[in-house]
């Protein structure tokens, strides 16, 4: 049985070929600038975690050998908020981290314990 979708012929005019080429050069434009777009945003939040996790330990509040950091959300640009996620490597509390940073310092660290 033939398959519905080719052409009897199998061909393919010039027209049709430039479409199809159209469209995947489109899709992989697209693509290219969303990854080069996102690159520097999240290579900057990396930047943030990384001062936080820091600030944190400067403190004394977490023993940052005992948790990792998990990214929830960010707030602001030149004064902003990480929302962060302190999860235990082994058996633990579970805590919520709001570190402020204002342009590359920290400002302040919160820790609540996960409801």
């Amino acid at each position: 049985m033939a398959n519905v979708w080719e052409r009897p012929d199998n061909s393919v005019n010039a027209k049709e070929r430039l479409i199809m080429s159209n469209k995947t050069l489109a899709a992989i434009a697209a693509t290219t600038f969303a990854l080069f777009a996102s690159a520097p945003a999240f290579a900057g939040t990396q930047e943030d975690v990384a001062k936080c996790r820091v600030a944190l330990t400067e403190e004394g509040t977490l023993n940052m050998d005992d948790y990792r950091l998990s990214f929830k959300g960010k707030r602001g640009n030149s004064k902003r908020t990480l929302t962060l996620e302190a999860i235990p490597n082994n058996d633990g509390a579970h805590y919520m981290v709001k570190c402020s940073l204002k342009k590359s310092k920290v400002t302040g660290v919160e820790l609540a314990e996960k409801a």
